[in-house]
């Protein structure tokens, strides 16, 4: 009974800790004036309605596949707003661009709607944690005397780049790992929603945090 329950809240991780956060943003600035609010309300949106229809053991993949293209929009804008210069800006549109049209591609010709899209999370995936490692170098080469540990957008990024590296290898094998062992999937997907988990934990440390100032 115990390891039932702890499955099931284990299963929801990816749904449950988005609400929490997301509910405190009613009242905090730093949350509602970033792009990780849209974000956070589209993985609860998308997730919900993923674990929606698991329980009554209905297909839900393509939630999974257009909760990524959603997110990376979401993700996109954040990362204009924090790289903030006129060529990020542009390379960054011109990345969303070309990943729209390989995400329609992917789902009419290569791997279709109705099963899970590893080519455009996986990739996605890579694109994110590329921005990610250029804030990271945007903030060490521009150190200020303020502790980087003090800004929401340093915990924001940390937790988007702790999630898609980790991720990227589940999401690059997970629909190979859905064709050929099957029993492994429900205990791959846990793993995933704990290190969702981690991601939230940063993005709420960040939400601690005073309003960045980097820009």
């Amino acid at each position: 009974m115990i390891a039932q329950i702890l499955v099931k809240l284990i299963n929801y991780l990816d749904t449950l800790p988005p609400l929490v956060i997301l509910l405190l943003a009613l009242n905090n600035k730093v949350l509602r004036g970033s792009f990780i609010f849209y974000y956070l309300l589209i993985q609860f949106t998308f997730n919900l309605s993923a674990n929606i229809l698991n329980e009554f053991d209905l297909s839900n993949l393509y939630f999974y596949n257009f909760n990524c293209l959603f997110s990376f929009f979401a993700l996109s804008l954040f990362y204009i707003d924090l790289l903030n210069t006129k060529k990020s800006k542009t390379a960054i549109n011109i990345v969303s661009v070309l990943y729209t049209l390989f995400f329609f591609y992917n789902i009419f010709v290569l791997e279709g709607l109705n099963v899970f899209n590893s080519n455009t999370l996986s990739l996605a995936s890579f694109i994110l944690c590329a921005y990610a490692l250029f804030y990271y170098l945007k903030i060490f080469r521009t150190m200020a005397e303020d502790n980087i540990l003090n800004s929401a957008n340093f915990w924001f990024n940390t937790g988007i780049f702790s999630y898609y590296t980790i991720n990227f290898f589940i999401f690059l094998t997970y629909k190979k790992l859905t064709q050929d062992k099957p029993p492994l999937i429900g205990i791959i997907w846990q793993l995933h929603n704990v290190i969702f988990l981690i991601m939230c934990i940063c993005l709420f440390i960040g939400t601690l945090c005073k309003q960045s100032e980097e820009k």
